[in-house]
């Protein structure tokens, strides 16, 4: 896993590749995991990056819902919405603001809105 000096990092990176290097990357499919993440970053398209040294061990907020296990304690549920988080960053969806704040990029913010839109016409 990595720390908040390495998400920024990433974020960096990312964001600098440049357009070819993103639009490559963001024609990769998304995972479940980063779906459900998107959609509930979609309204105000905040994240924060909780750092826990102790099980579970880190995990990502948005809005009032936590992604990690607070019945179990179970560290793999927390870890595939910090691998789903990353991958993210690495579509070029999410920058970092500040701390332990990132946020959705314009073309997070379409994407997110875009899979809520298609998730709730699904349900109809």
């Amino acid at each position: 896993m990595m720390d908040i000096a390495g998400l920024v990092t990433l974020c960096q990176a990312a964001l600098a590749g440049g357009d070819k290097i993103l639009e490559a990357y963001r024609r990769r499919r998304l995972s479940e995991e980063e779906k459900e993440l998107m959609i509930a970053a979609a309204p105000q398209g905040q994240f924060f990056y909780i750092p826990v040294n102790e099980i579970p061990g880190p995990w990502i907020r948005v809005g009032n819902r936590d992604f990690c296990d607070t019945k179990t304690n179970d560290p793999a549920y927390a870890s595939k919405y910090i691998e789903a988080f990353e991958g993210l960053i690495k579509h070029g969806y999410i920058r970092h603001e500040i701390g332990h704040l990132f946020i959705l990029t314009s073309a997070g913010f379409k994407k997110a809105r875009g899979l809520t839109s298609r998730s709730s016409s699904s349900k109809r």
